[in-house]
């Protein structure tokens, strides 16, 4: 029986070990998944939570930094109340 062997990366800003080897278009491994920002995130903010043109709020990366979800490009982010 064989198994899949991913290789362990490590993320650039947080440290973090994540499973495979997907490249970004320049070059760089692709950062792990970002994650629904949490009460806390979004208060340590500095201004409001940014949310896209659909009123989608923006997801969270390892560093708390804002991620546009998939339905919108990061230029489309609104950062008005």
């Amino acid at each position: 029986m064989s198994r899949c062997r991913l290789p362990a990366v490590r993320c650039e800003h947080c440290g973090a070990t994540r499973l495979g080897d997907a490249i970004t278009d320049d070059g760089r491994p692709s950062p792990h998944a970002p994650r629904v920002a949490s009460e806390a995130v979004r208060a340590s903010h500095p201004g409001p939570w940014p949310t896209c043109r659909h009123g989608i709020a923006a997801l969270a990366d390892c560093m708390d930094r804002p991620v546009p979800p998939a339905c919108c490009p990061p230029l489309t982010l609104d950062t008005t109340p």
